[in-house]
């Protein structure tokens, strides 16, 4: 695991562009993943945003497996990871650097938007879901869940 950098922003669209479409099918239709992710080009909003969170990735012999990006103000913006490292750990170990620099920024708690495919792995790490959110993009709706991981003491857990 190493820190995204820019020269990273190709290959981490990539990732997000394949959990979407290949990830996610059993959980969104067609209509719905093509609203999230419309195209595999990397879109122009892409680099600033991932410029202006702390974020990090993995990797394998074939390239980027995963990243998770985390924003200056607890939120948790972007976590993905290829369909080829699922169930191999990547997650975890994105999610343990994400709640390492939580900790040594002393957040007191971590929110998120979390799709139905991200809500149950942070739920069996003691997220709670604050909201239902629907938001329509291409003028089809998608679901997702506000949602925080509770203040423990002074720092997340």
């Amino acid at each position: 695991m190493r820190k995204w950098e820019p020269t990273d922003a190709e290959a981490s669209y990539a990732v997000y562009f394949e959990a979407v479409h290949q990830g996610a099918i059993d959980l969104y239709d067609a209509a719905q993943r093509h609203a999230w992710v419309p195209s595999p080009i990397v879109q122009e909003w892409w680099l600033p945003r991932l410029s202006a969170a702390r974020a990090w990735v993995t990797s394998d012999e074939h390239g980027l497996t995963g990243f998770i990006s985390l924003r200056e103000d607890g939120y948790l913006d972007m976590f993905f990871v290829s369909s080829r490292a699922r169930g191999d750990g990547t997650a975890l170990q994105l999610y343990d650097k994400l709640l390492e620099q939580a900790r040594a920024s002393e957040f007191v708690r971590l929110t998120t938007h979390a799709s139905h495919y991200l809500r149950p792995f942070l739920e069996k790490r003691g997220w709670h879901v604050m909201a239902r959110d629907v938001v329509t993009r291409l003028n089809v709706e998608l679901e997702r869940f506000e949602m925080e991981l509770p203040q423990t003491g002074s720092q997340v857990s």
